[in-house]
């Protein structure tokens, strides 16, 4: 709604006796205000809301018509308050002229005006009443205005948040169908190099054995292809089985655990203890994967940037969740950086960010705490088995389109 025009508002007039109603209005008219004469307060009371401003004879209000009109202005929109300008009787003040003044406080925004009326008074008074009542309009199209913006940007942010949820989801499921890949790549890899090219190593090995006993070449020669070759087998089978142990799908956890921190403290000399619980059983082949990929990047980590001599690794089992622990005593991370990883997951390298989301996607927590003695990894999941919803159901080239569009 637009700003109503001065001239548009109509000056209610109440004066019941005499000719004053008449004459007000006359003089109102001929200045170019418009007036309305209104017979009782009952009537004032029920036009109020389509005026600008109303002209009320104290003699017109009995006690009740004001308590009557202080209740429908009290009901008044915030940006609202009615003016009313009430002609009082002339001459010296006394007790009651002054009870009565008071008993016009309730109204809230009364002018008094004393009669005799001056013409230029009443018309400088209702003018001035007038343009109160614009500015209070012009208030209310403002906060009409402000709210359809804010409504707007509040729809607008909604929106946005609504956007980027769904495009954190998307990318919170390509990353774990990401990780669900990578999974799959080492365990062929692996597979490819114990039973292509470790069983064609274990063939010519055979084959040099056998040439070396039967005396016809230079057993020198013959002796160090033969070390070569197992030199070749053992780290062979050493890469496959860091790619994909094959404990790890045929004994569980805590045999693949075991297997790679023994093998983890002979390659590093990082001294390592390792604390497993006594029956862990078997757990959701999507735990068991996540939670060995953890231990494996975080002691990555340790022998890499840590510069500590021991780490204890720790894994407990209950009905509900598997917690894996894992400390060092080295250097530590910057306390800026721990802090900026917790809040956003940033700042630090794809070791710890592929922690975290592995973590994230099963719904479990995962903290970190770093000082000067040394760092804490601690990661929490829960035992369901949440790995192959997604990647059975979502194939790569939907996520990959639906972040596109």
């Amino acid at each position: 709604m637009g700003s109503q025009p001065m001239t548009d508002m109509d000056v209610l007039i109440l004066a019941p006796f005499g000719k004053d109603s008449a004459l007000i209005a006359d003089a109102l008219r001929h200045s170019s205000v418009q007036a309305r004469v209104v017979p009782n307060a009952g009537d004032l009371v029920r036009t109020i809301p389509e005026s600008g401003a109303a002209i009320i004879a104290e003699e017109a209000l009995s006690r009740e018509d004001i308590k009557e009109l202080a209740r429908n202005l009290e009901s008044q929109p915030p940006w609202a308050d009615f003016p009313i300008i009430v002609l009082t009787g002339g001459g010296v003040s006394t007790a009651a002229t002054e009870v009565a003044a008071r008993a016009l406080a309730p109204l809230g925004n009364v002018a008094l005006l004393e009669r005799p009326l001056r013409h230029a008074t009443l018309i400088s008074a209702v003018r001035s009443a007038l343009a109160a009542r614009r500015r209070q309009y012009e208030i209310r199209d403002h906060l009409q205005q402000r709210k359809q913006t804010e409504d707007a940007l509040r729809e607008a942010r909604d929106s946005l948040e609504s956007l980027v949820e769904e495009r954190t989801a998307t990318l919170r499921r390509l990353s774990a169908q990401l990780l669900h890949v990578q999974d799959e790549e080492r365990r062929r890899i692996a597979r490819e190099l114990h039973d292509s090219l470790g069983q064609y190593l274990a063939a010519a090995k055979v084959t040099l054995d056998t040439l070396a006993f039967s005396g016809e070449s230079d057993n020198g020669c013959l002796s160090e292809a033969v070390q070569l070759i197992d030199q070749a087998i053992r780290e062979t089978r050493t890469l496959s089985h860091l790619l994909h142990p094959p404990l790890l799908d045929a004994a569980g956890l805590a045999s693949a655990v075991t297997w790679y921190v023994e093998g983890f403290a002979k390659r590093s000399g990082i001294k390592a203890d390792l604390a497993l619980p006594e029956n862990p059983g078997r757990l959701p082949i999507s735990v068991e994967t996540a939670l060995f990929r953890i231990m494996q990047e975080a002691l990555t980590n340790v022998h890499r940037h840590s510069g500590s001599r021991r780490v204890d690794i720790n894994l407990s089992v209950n009905d509900a969740t598997a917690k894996l622990v894992i400390r060092d005593f080295g250097r530590g991370i910057p306390k800026q950086v721990v802090s900026g990883f917790e809040q956003s997951g940033t700042n630090v390298g794809v070791g710890l960010a592929g922690i975290r989301e592995r973590v994230k996607e099963l719904g479990g927590t995962l903290h970190v705490h770093s000082g000067g003695q040394g760092t804490t990894l601690e990661a929490c999941v829960p035992i369901t088995d949440q790995g192959g919803g997604v990647f059975a159901t979502t194939p790569l080239s939907q996520i990959y389109s639906s972040l596109v569009s």
